[in-house]
């Protein structure tokens, strides 16, 4: 009975960071949806905010987009649907408001429309889309405001719409404007003679785990390309070339570059970094050097690694320190393994970096908990509290 609460615990953090990892994954699809809308691409905004809400049911955002774009696809009952749903999870949630508004207008239900505005107005006194809407609505309904029940609409001043009326839908803020649009188009590069590179934005748990390659780039402004300058089409023709080589499949072992091939050279000069990406130059450029990433690893205060790393630790990294720390063991003696153990674990998201931990790097971790225990005499609260915070 002695372990159910250590179980407890570590099964609690499990759910927390599986939760955390499950709302990244909703953030990424709701933002991919949000690209979508803003290319008029409904569909494909609703298959986006369909995989958010089955990953995070509790986030009315995801609700409430979906409901845009079934409003702008003229599915109305879902678009209200969708509302009621956002509103179940924030009521006061006022662009929930605004479009079941909307939807209620296209369907004829002018009253419920103007209910919805009117807390709209109530939420956003300011919201000027929102009364002139709510302003039109009375009109339609014969009245400069609402009547009473003594005093119902006369059939002589009550609105009939013509079979072709079509209710005006207010634009909404984070609808894309002529503008937004506009810029777009010059950044997915319209109109020009040229071959646009975009950034691939993933979440860390998304990425590839293959090292970066630069890939030179030289800026032309657009609109202004000449066709027969034949360093601008020498520049494209090496771009070109170059991302046709990072797409080749990494070569078999036997095929090997010398420069993978591991060096006794001693690095020297080597300076602690200030911030992730001076520390992942450093550590890519050290990876076949024997001992070097030691050396290196060494020469940091443990104490500043959350410093160092803020949110950009990666798993592949996090797997490498380790494999470091277990190597060259011998090298840390000034400041001890359980230091930097204990370091890693303050960086933001580790517990998320945890899921990521294989087999083999669990392996490396007990064995480093056992030289800390036998070394370093770490109590035994101390390496329970290592196991905990790294899950093994």
């Amino acid at each position: 009975m002695a372990d159910i609460g250590p179980v407890s615990l570590d099964s609690k953090k499990s759910m927390d960071a599986k939760k955390e990892k499950l709302r990244e994954e909703a953030q990424y699809e709701k933002n991919r949806g949000n690209t979508f809308v803003k290319r008029e691409k409904w569909d494909e905004a609703i298959v986006c905010y369909n995989r958010a809400i089955e990953l995070v049911k509790d986030d009315a955002i995801y609700y409430a987009n979906r409901a845009l774009c079934h409003l702008m696809k003229d599915s109305l009952h879902q678009a209200i649907s969708d509302c009621n749903e956002a509103l179940k999870l924030d009521p006061n949630y006022v662009k929930a408001y605004q479009r079941r508004a909307s939807a209620s207008e296209k369907l004829g239900s002018l009253r419920a429309a103007s209910q919805d505005l009117q807390e709209v107005i109530r939420l956003e006194p300011h919201n000027n889309a929102a009364r002139k809407q709510l302003e039109d609505i009375k009109k339609r309904m014969g009245t400069k405001g609402m009547k009473s029940k003594s005093s119902p609409i006369s059939e002589s001043k009550s609105f009939i719409p013509p079979n072709n009326y079509k209710p005006k839908i207010i634009e909404l803020p984070d609808e894309p404007s002529k503008e937004e649009r506009e810029l777009e188009k010059w950044k997915d590069g319209v109109g020009e003679d040229i071959n646009v590179i975009k950034p691939v934005k993933k979440p860390p748990h998304l990425r590839s785990k293959r090292a970066l390659k630069n890939v030179p780039i030289q800026e032309i402004p657009l609109g202004r390309i000449d066709k027969n300058t034949t360093e601008t089409d020498k520049t494209v023709e090496e771009v070109n070339s170059k991302l046709t080589e990072l797409c080749k499949p990494d070569p078999p072992e036997s095929n090997k570059l010398l420069s993978d091939v591991l060096t006794t050279e001693k690095v020297e000069n080597l300076t602690a970094p200030h911030n992730s990406v001076q520390f992942t130059s450093e550590w890519k450029y050290l990876k076949n050097k024997i001992g070097a990433r030691g050396d290196y690893l060494s020469i940091i205060d443990p104490e500043k690694l959350p410093a160092i790393f803020a949110n950009a630790l990666e798993s592949d990294i996090l797997s490498e320190i380790l494999q470091t720390l277990h190597q060259d063991i011998q090298k840390f003696t000034k400041k001890s393994v359980s230091e930097y153990l204990l370091a890693l674990s303050k960086v933001k998201r580790f517990s998320t970096l945890t899921l990521f931990l294989t087999r083999d790097d669990k392996e490396i971790i007990r064995k480093l908990l056992v030289h800390c225990e036998k070394e370093e005499k770490l109590t035994t609260g101390e390496i329970a509290e290592l196991m905990e915070l790294y899950e093994v």
